[in-house]
């Protein structure tokens, strides 16, 4: 476990592509190994298919052989039982002694005229010779105890060597046995010569008395089971075994249970799907007929093995190149997108202590790409904002520093007016005494450590400047202020409009004229604040209007701008540097018939951001 905490540490935990080419890895093996093992599944099946079926086709063969050979020796005895000749024969040749036999056999022949000689021996033989796979035709005789055998090569009659006891048990096992092997139901020795054999017994009856006489046996030649089964080597036929019903194995393919009972005979009672031989194995079962005999076909779990050891290993062996072929392919894309993403964190590095110049130069069009495209961009971005950024802050400080430097630093003057003014009142002139209050007033407010007031503390510092100016020239200037109350109290920043007026009062001031004329309104339009002053002075000539829309348009540092237009501009960069740069002022005017002075900003009932 420490070990696999390690690798995780080490190799997956801030490593997302090996994280995903460990994660496809296990798909990809999962994948490939589900696939060769469902193939080999269907391959398996289809073999244990095959072999089932050729099985059983062998012992259906088998089943029909053996059907065959139960019909004929039907038939046989059938026939034994219908030629009366021949029943009167075998009866007589069962109850009697052999020399006894052949004495009757004489006299038949020489006291009968037709008697042609048929005897059992001549139908016995008829028998063998006819039927391959009877390899000896045995007589047993209850009454005298003999055995008479019968064969291609010879024939002989035998005393029996069995005992009372043995008789009785013999006859009693194959009463309820008819089917038996040599090894186990062979009283009577044959000359087998490598063969094996099985017989089958049936009991002989007198047909007038019926009175059980004797046995009739039947030895098969189990070499003749194999002829019947053309074409089928012995790969393909697979094993095969044939039971009696008590569970005698009469033939055995293998040749191992011969003469034996079988030993998994109760595991084959039940239908399986596998059968728990030797070592598991698929099994197909056929009842012979009403003969009682059972062929079964067995194909062992070690033959399908080796019918798809090929196979197997062939598919172990492309499942295993697979696998290494796709993940050698895998981890060559893997580690080419791990270089890009390696290249962008290098340059990220590189953004993240300042070095603004990073940039990342990547090949392809896939969203690596992309995102380093975006990189670049926001470099850019983020170069061009701090540039900006700075320079406004630089021509924010000098717009201040100019506002002041044009400015009267009235500290040092207001106890000054202000005594001024009480001498004046004392001397009883009064309108002295307002101009200095006014004029006190004006540098009051400029004083004040405050950089955004109320729009109407604006106005009514411009109307008390103009008001100031008024005691001047007496009756030669009428002023109107007008501002609508629903914007009174937005925020604005302080002495914006107080150089637009101080701008008329120096340039277009008529000295002469006796119907100077000034308005400042404001009012709101599309949420935003319009201030407008107008007045009817000397205008501003077409040429000197677009020189300065032209440099109202521009951004300017304080230096670069002429000293007679330092109010104007000072006014419009300081509303573009808080507000925005949609945010302004624009000029109107005619030579002698006036100027109008719009400034726009937005309606903020806060104070904006400095």
């Amino acid at each position: 476990m420490p070990r696999i905490g390690t690798f995780y540490q080490n190799h997956l935990k801030r490593k997302m592509f090996n994280k995903i080419l460990f994660l496809y890895s296990i798909a990809l093996i999962i994948l490939f190994v589900t696939v060769s093992f469902l193939v080999y599944r269907y391959y398996e099946q289809r073999v244990i298919q095959e072999k089932m079926d050729k099985n059983l086709q062998t012992i259906d063969i088998v089943s029909v052989y053996m059907n065959q050979q139960v019909e004929r020796m039907q038939s046989n005895i059938q026939e034994l039982y219908t030629d009366a000749v021949v029943n009167e024969d075998l009866n007589y040749f069962l109850t009697h002694e052999y020399t006894t036999y052949l004495e009757h056999r004489l006299n038949r022949y020489f006291n009968s005229e037709n008697y042609q000689g048929k005897g059992i021996d001549t139908y016995l033989k008829s028998i063998v010779e006819s039927e391959i796979g009877i390899e000896n035709l045995i007589l047993y005789s209850y009454e005298k105890r003999f055995f008479y055998i019968l064969n291609q090569s010879y024939q002989d009659r035998i005393t029996s060597p069995i005992s009372d006891l043995e008789e009785t048990k013999w006859l009693k096992e194959l009463k309820n046995q008819s089917w038996r092997s040599l090894e186990d139901g062979a009283l009577l020795e044959r000359k087998l010569e490598g063969k094996s054999l099985f017989m089958y017994a049936r009991t002989l009856q007198d047909p007038v008395s019926l009175k059980t006489n004797g046995l009739m046996i039947f030895d098969f030649n189990t070499d003749q089971i194999i002829k019947s089964i053309p074409g089928m080597t012995e790969d393909k036929r697979g094993k095969f075994v044939i039971v009696t019903p008590s569970g005698e194995v009469i033939y055995d393919s293998g040749n191992e249970y011969y003469g034996k009972t079988y030993p998994y005979w109760r595991e084959l009672q039940t239908p399986k799907e596998w059968y728990a031989l030797e070592e598991p194995s698929k099994v197909n079962l056929i009842n012979i007929g009403n003969t009682g005999l059972v062929i079964a076909g067995i194909i062992p779990i070690s033959t399908i093995q080796e019918s798809v050891h090929t196979v197997r290993n062939t598919l172990i062996g492309v499942t295993l190149l697979c696998i290494v072929v796709s993940f050698a392919f895998t981890f060559t894309v893997i580690r080419r997108f791990s270089k890009k993403i390696r290249k962008i964190m290098l340059h990220t590095s590189r953004l993240q202590g300042g070095d603004l110049s990073a940039r990342i130069r990547m090949e392809g069009e896939d969203e690596l790409q992309q995102i380093s495209e975006s990189f670049n961009y926001m470099c850019d971005r983020l170069e061009s904002y701090i540039e900006n950024m700075y320079v406004s802050e630089i021509r924010q400080k000098s717009a201040e520093l100019s506002a002041l430097q044009a400015q009267i630093n009235p500290h040092f003057l207001y106890n000054t007016l202000e005594s001024i003014r009480m001498k004046a009142l004392a001397s009883g002139n009064r309108d002295v005494g307002q101009m200095i209050y006014l004029l006190a007033d004006i540098f009051r407010n400029m004083i004040r450590n405050k950089t955004n007031i109320s729009l109407s503390e604006e106005i009514a510092m411009c109307a008390s400047y103009l008001e100031l100016f008024q005691f001047r020239y007496e009756d030669t200037l009428i002023v109107h202020t007008q501002i609508n109350s629903s914007i009174a109290n937005c925020k604005v920043l302080k002495l914006l409009i107080q150089p637009i007026v101080e701008n008329y009062v120096v340039h277009g001031f008529r000295p002469n004229a006796t119907d100077n004329r000034i308005s400042i309104t404001a009012h709101i339009v599309n949420e935003r604040i319009v201030v407008k002053v107008m007045d009817n002075g000397k205008g501003i000539t077409k040429e000197t209007l677009a020189g300065i829309e032209k440099r109202l348009r521009q951004n300017h540092s304080m230096e670069s701008l002429p000293s007679n237009s330092l109010g104007l501009f000072n006014v419009n960069e300081r509303i573009r540097l808080t507000y925005g740069n949609e945010y302004g002022i624009r000029i109107w005017s005619e030579v002698n018939e006036g100027t109008e002075v719009s400034l726009e900003i937005p309606a903020w009932k806060e104070e904006p951001l400095a």
